[in-house]
Parts: C-alpha cells; sequence; structure tokens
C-alpha cells in the first residue's frame, strides 16, 4: 500500500490492525481495478458518547470510485466509474471553514451518478481536510458537462 496511504491511515487514529485489514481490501482493488488507485477515505463520524466510529473505505482512481462498505466487519466491495458521471452534489458543514479543521470540525458531502448510484461520506476532525480534497481532486473534476 503507499506510504502516503499510510501516512493518512494513522492521523486519523486507525489503528495497525485496521490497517492491516485496510491493505488486504486495498490489494483486492488493487488487483481487480484497471486504473492506478491514487486516492484513499474513510469515513468516520463521533458518536452521542464522543467516540470515533469508521465506517466505509473508499478508493479513486482518474476513472473509478471503489467502496468498501462496513469494511471493518464486513466484506462488501463495488466499484463504479466517476468520470464525467456526476451529476448532483450536496456538502454540508458545522465548525469548519474549509481551511483547517478543529476538533468540532463536521463535513458531510454526497454525490449522484448518471447511473442513480450515490455516494455519501461522513468526515470529524481532521478528517475533514482529507475529504475536502476528495471534494477537489475526484468529484469536482467529475462533474457531467
Amino acid at each position: 500500500m503507499k506510504e502516503e496511504f499510510i501516512k493518512y491511515l494513522e492521523s486519523i487514529g486507525l489503528t495497525k490492525t485496521l490497517c492491516e485489514r485496510i491493505k488486504t481490501i486495498y490489494e483486492f482493488y488493487r488487483d481487480t481495478c484497471p486504473d492506478e488507485i491514487t486516492g484513499i477515505f474513510v469515513t468516520d463520524y463521533i458518536t452521542e458518547d464522543g467516540s470515533r466510529e469508521y465506517e466505509n473505505l473508499w478508493f479513486f482512481s482518474k476513472i473509478y470510485a471503489m467502496e468498501a462498505k462496513q469494511f471493518i466487519v464486513k466484506d462488501d466491495f463495488d466499484m463504479t466509474p466517476i468520470k464525467n458521471r456526476i451529476i448532483y452534489w450536496k456538502i454540508q458543514k458545522k465548525d469548519y471553514d474549509f481551511k483547517k479543521a478543529t476538533e468540532k470540525s463536521r463535513l458531510y458531502l454526497e454525490f449522484g451518478l448518471d447511473t442513480g448510484i450515490a455516494g455519501v461520506f461522513k468526515a470529524s476532525k481532521e478528517n475533514c481536510d482529507y475529504l475536502k480534497d476528495i471534494i477537489l481532486k475526484y468529484v469536482l473534476p467529475n462533474l457531467k458537462k
């Protein structure tokens, strides 16, 4: 797995065990995706008791988005082309200025494809900065013209 992916996973507090799980999922997608995987994102949210929950794992290439749903407890994988296929996006934010995340920052992204498929992303704390990068690198450039 790419060093930058490992640094990202460590920066959002994932354990070595979860990083190993993600590595095996990355290897699956690396072997099945015909394009180079260039992006990674883990959806997360803060529960009412203040703990952090990790939900879904995403990988991106120039052409594809790949999701491992509830990756901690399931093997539920899918992949779809996103290149010039996004027809809708929605962003909600709380205590986030799109510059620097804080402990209170929250960011939500939803996008829809012309195929009817949708993607949903949640981010808390420092992960908001990474979700912003996903929006700028993979969502906005792939809006259908």
